[in-house]
């Protein structure tokens, strides 16, 4: 008997033998580069990701999905776990992601995203991730604390990428949970969204939807993403990539605050106003387009290609490789990089040759994987120069890409560059501190990446050093390649009226033996009583030279003075009752030269809340560093709710500082805001989601409604489902011992359901179709029906068009579980839904 995979093969391969193509494989293995063993063991089997600790220390941290961080020091797993924390384990659930804060060398902090262990709610499995931050200590992780709790989970599509942006904030993704929750223009939930927190889990009020006390969740910073399971910021550029996994497309974004991936009504097709990914590639599967007749037009060493049909080949995106095959004038065949899109149905590649015009044949793209993973930009001196901000991305498919970024930040071409899809499941991906790539497998093995050695030279950590004022910082250095006899390397200054030198660690001797082993050089800044920062710059010298084509190493270092004017605060933060004041003192960190001038104002927020004294101060020389007060005062209201404001303490040339107000409401009646749900449908799921304030919190009671209609006391959620259609009255009550209680009463119409089916459903609701059905098979149910129409069911129509749910489960979403069963299902799928699609062998 054939195998299923064989099946599919020959199914794809029959569907384009008019054009004669035939797929030929990617073989497996490493391209322009090599690949080692780092470590390989089962401590480390369910690797999820990978974070090297920027303290010098040469430390990489592993998370594991069953709930541990492991630590590999100097290639050796040290022998206690970072953390051992209880997590949820079911389908993609566990422990996904590690961030170091942005002052880890100071504050030891580590942030962690966690799903929590599933509890039961009345019958309900409940699922839940929370984002940890825990302090290290010695190599272990105390201090546990929530920064985030209550992120929605499912078993799958959870997403998890977690990293601090250029502002000091906290960023991290979450998924629709496979239930496309969040999805389209809701706001209203976490899921499906990038979200953005200060360190300490705090909502930043700059957030792009905040709204205070309005129906939007705070934290969202971004939206429409189905599965973003890893982030990343680019550096220079503020811009935060998101690699999201998809259903009919693995997509990478590059993302603004309040853009739209348009999740889940597009994925790789978003029309204008909507996000469109940089790189986007079919799971599991590879393209085909043919040309027109005279579809191919080679001019100025630009070739234009025309694709036939309707599909849009821009889908494909700049950058893709693609093989172009079988045009008659063969000298518009071989491989080529998508330059544009000069329509929605063409492309151009840059091709060498005579002008031209033919036509016929086609193109096929390569297989690039099943579910996008990690991925990281390059920052190293191990990979030629033209590496450096590239974009290198894995899928868990075992591969593992390049993005090729211009000058300009577009993408000039994505390349691959490691193949493992027969050997492993890669999980992320991270650049070392000595220049290498690092890459999670999830059975037990860490890859190290290295590029082919294509002459000797010096690779150092890091180009770029921020050394602390009164400290030291250290950088490793090696050889890319054994040396034909003993070398001798050194950092050479070039400014000698820097306050940084080297102090230890020089010079470096280097032999066959010992060239790919890291040596440590120290690197001292003086204390100064400027505030000035400091800059030398180092160049890494080989005492033989270096050779013809490989050029020297710069190192480019500054200090990080500690005499930096700074606004201080007695506090950023205190409570009032309504219609009491409160004062707080503002200062400066250093006498100032001259007078400085600080303002003190609301930004935001009730108000309620205003600044009767103090609103601008003035610092002279002469006040040396006193500490001047401010004056708040608060207004008493009639509604029940506490008022927050936001004071912004401010000066030109200093960081603001925010100091928040809250003002307590003494006593509040109950009142009820929201809107209730007043139209119903027979047969189906009724609710409605009361929303009261009041201080203290009210208590919810349904006072009228009828048989079986229930009220969630501590959710307010009314549910119900209607046998026949009625008009009734309910009735819902707020008490919280202030009088009067609020009280909602309304009518609820139910109406009859759609038209029914000729045949029998299995369930008792109506098909999602507006039309009958031709077939006498039960619908919903794992049979399938002669219509022509689409049903309710998960299973494929007997007729032309899909059910709405027959198309979702391809792609998987990115990280914990392999693939194989559902997604050959969703492979064999794709064959009747997609005919341009061909499947990898």
């Amino acid at each position: 008997m054939r195998s299923v995979h064989s099946l599919v093969l020959l199914a794809c391969l029959a569907a384009f033998t008019a054009q004669a193509q035939v797929y030929i494989p990617t073989p497996s293995g490493a391209y322009g580069v090599e690949v080692a063993k780092f470590i390989e063991t089962q401590e480390i089997e369910n690797a999820s990701g990978l974070a090297w600790a920027p303290d010098g220390s040469n430390r990489l941290f592993v998370v594991i999905k069953g709930g541990k961080v492991r630590i590999i020091q100097n290639g050796a797993l040290q022998p206690t776990p970072f953390i051992n924390e209880l997590v949820a384990t079911d389908g993609e659930q566990g422990l996904q992601s590690l961030a170091f804060d942005p002052d880890f060398a100071t504050n030891r902090y580590v942030y962690v995203f966690a799903s929590q262990p599933n509890i039961d709610v009345g019958g309900v499995t409940r699922y839940m991730a929370q984002i940890l931050r825990f302090t290290e200590a010695g190599g272990v992780g105390v201090n546990r604390t929530v920064i985030v709790d209550n992120i929605p989970q499912n078993k799958s599509h959870n997403g998890g990428g977690l990293a601090f942006g250029p502002d000091g904030f906290l960023y991290f993704g979450v998924g629709d949970g496979d239930i496309y929750a969040g999805g389209n223009d809701d706001l209203s939930l976490m899921s499906s969204k990038i979200l953005r927190v200060r360190k300490d889990g705090t909502v930043p009020t700059d957030n792009p939807f905040y709204d205070d006390w309005g129906p939007n969740n705070d934290l969202v910073w971004a939206r429409g993403f189905r599965n973003p399971f890893r982030i990343r910021f680019q550096p220079g550029t503020g811009k935060l990539w998101a690699n999201v996994a998809g259903a009919a497309a693995e997509q990478i974004f590059s993302v603004g605050p309040g853009e739209h991936a348009g999740w889940w009504q597009y994925e790789n097709n978003q029309p204008q106003g909507f996000l469109s990914p940089l790189v986007a590639y079919t799971p599991g599967l590879w393209d085909v387009y043919s040309f027109t007749s005279t579809g191919a037009v080679r001019k100025g060493g630009v070739a234009t290609f025309t694709v036939e049909g309707t599909y849009p080949v821009s889908s494909l995106r700049k950058g893709k490789k693609v093989h172009l095959r079988d045009v008659a004038d063969p000298s518009f065949n071989g491989v080529g990089y998508i330059t544009g899109f000069p329509t929605p149905l063409s492309f151009t590649v840059e091709q060498a040759g005579p002008d031209a015009v033919s036509g016929g044949g086609g193109l096929q793209t390569d297989p690039m994987g099943d579910a996008v993973v990690g991925g990281v930009f390059y920052a190293g001196s191990r990979f030629p120069s033209d590496y450096q901000g590239d974009y290198f991305f894995a899928d868990f498919g075992g591969y593992l890409h390049r993005v090729d970024l211009g000058a300009d930040g577009s993408v000039k071409k994505v390349e691959l560059v490691v193949n493992y899809v027969h050997e492993t499941n890669f999980t992320d991906v991270a650049v070392g501190p000595d220049g290498a790539l690092y890459v999670s497998s999830f059975y037990g093995t860490i890859f190290r990446v290295t590029p082919l050695p294509v002459g000797q030279g010096v690779i150092v950590s890091t180009q770029d050093l921020v050394v602390p004022e009164g400290g030291s910082k250290t950088l490793m250095v090696s050889l890319a390649m054994p040396p034909t006899t003993p070398t001798y390397v050194a950092l050479v200054r070039r400014e000698e009226d820097s306050d940084i030198r080297v102090t230890a660690g020089q010079p470096m001797l280097f032999d066959a033996t010992n060239w790919s082993v890291p040596q440590f050089v120290t690197l001292s800044a003086a204390h100064d009583a400027d505030s000035e920062v400091d800059h030398a710059t180092f160049f890494v010298t080989l005492d033989q030279g270096f050779p013809a084509g490989v050029p020297g190493v710069e190192i480019h270092v500054r200090t990080e003075e500690d005499e930096v004017q700074a606004l201080k605060l007695s506090t950023t933060s205190f409570d009032l009752d309504e219609g009491m004041g409160g004062t707080f003192t503002v200062g400066l960190t250093y006498v100032p030269t001259s007078p400085v001038t600080v303002t003190v104002a609301r930004t935001s927020g009730s108000a309620d809340v205003t600044v009767t004294g103090g609103a601008s101060l003035t610092f002279t020389p002469e006040d040396g560093t006193a500490a001047k007060t401010v004056t708040v005062a608060t207004a008493r209201d009639t509604d029940s709710e506490d008022d927050v404001a936001l004071l912004t303490v401010s000066s030109p040339g200093l960081i603001s500082r925010v100091v928040t107000v809250i003002a307590r409401d003494v006593a509040g009646v109950p009142t009820i805001t929201s809107a209730p749900v007043t139209q119903a449908t027979v047969g189906k799921p009724y609710a409605y989601t009361v929303t009261a304030f009041g201080k203290p919190e009210p208590l919810l009671t349904l006072v009228q409604g009828p048989q079986g209609m229930t009220l969630d006391p501590v959710s307010g959620r009314l549910s119900w489902t209607p046998t026949s259609e009625a008009t009734v009255t309910v009735s819902v009550r707020a008490s919280n011992g202030q009088l009067p209680d609020a009280v909602q009463t309304f009518q609820l119409q139910v109406r009859a359901s759609g038209i029914p089916d000729a045949g029998t459903d299995a369930g008792s609701v109506v098909d999602a179709g507006a039309q009958t059905d031709a077939g006498a098979n039960t619908d919903a149910g794992t049979g399938t029906d002669g219509g022509s129409v689409a049903d309710a069911g998960t299973q494929q129509d007997g007729g032309t068009v899909t059910g709405p749910k027959e198309d979702d489960s391809g792609g998987c979403s990115a990280g914990a579980t392999a693939l194989p069963g559902v997604l050959a299902w969703w492979l064999l799928a794709g064959l009747v839904w997609r005919p341009r699609r061909d499947r990898r062998s």
